[in-house]
C-alpha cells in the first residue's frame, strides 16, 4: 500500500502539510461529512473495495446518524456522551464532532491515535473553510463543499489497488 500525493503546493490545498500523515499502516475506507442536526450528507469519499457494495452514501451515513442518536437515548442521566468509535475485528468507525458537523470515518483497524490524528486535521480544515456554511445551513449544499471531495481525494489516504 502507498499514499499517493499530486506534486502541488500541500498547504495551499489544506489547512496542514498532508504529507505529514504518510504512512503505510493506515488507511481509510470511507469518510462522511454530515450536518449533525438534520442528518444530511454534505460530502462523502469512498477509498476501499471494503464498502464493495454500490452503497448510497445518503444510507449508510443515515444509518450510522441513527446509531448515534440510539447511544444517546440509552445514555445514562444528563451526561454530554456521545458515540467515538465502534471497534470490529478488522475496521473502525470513529466519529468526531464540531458544532453541528460531524465527520464518521470507516478506516482499517490500525493506530488508534494515528486514525485520530488524521480525522482530526480533516474535521479542521474542513470546519475551517466551511463552519459557518455548515452552521446556518438549510438543506442546500454549497458546490465549495462539494469540491471537497476533490480534495479529499488527493489526500490519497487509500490502498494504492482502489481508487474511486
Amino acid at each position: 500500500m502507498s499514499y499517493k500525493f499530486n506534486d502541488i503546493d500541500q498547504n495551499m490545498e489544506f489547512g496542514f502539510d498532508v504529507k505529514r500523515i504518510s504512512r503505510n499502516e493506515c488507511y481509510f475506507h470511507a469518510i462522511y461529512f454530515l450536518d449533525n442536526l438534520t442528518g444530511s450528507l454534505l460530502v462523502s469519499k469512498k477509498y476501499s473495495e471494503y464498502l464493495n457494495s454500490p452503497s448510497n452514501g445518503d444510507l449508510i451515513s443515515g444509518f450510522l446518524t441513527a446509531l448515534n442518536l440510539f447511544i444517546k437515548e440509552i445514555k445514562p442521566g444528563d451526561t454530554d456522551e456521545e458515540i467515538q468509535e465502534i471497534n470490529f475485528k478488522e475496521t473502525r468507525i470513529l466519529y468526531e464532532r464540531r458544532g453541528r458537523l460531524t465527520v464518521i470515518a470507516i478506516t482499517k483497524k490500525s493506530t488508534i491515535q494515528f486514525e485520530r490524528h488524521i480525522l482530526n486535521l480533516i474535521v479542521d480544515d474542513f470546519y475551517n473553510r466551511f463552519g459557518r456554511s455548515i452552521n446556518h445551513f438549510n438543506g442546500l449544499i454549497e458546490p465549495t463543499i462539494l469540491d471537497y471531495k476533490k480534495k479529499l481525494k488527493v489526500l490519497g489516504l487509500y490502498n494504492s489497488d482502489f481508487e474511486k
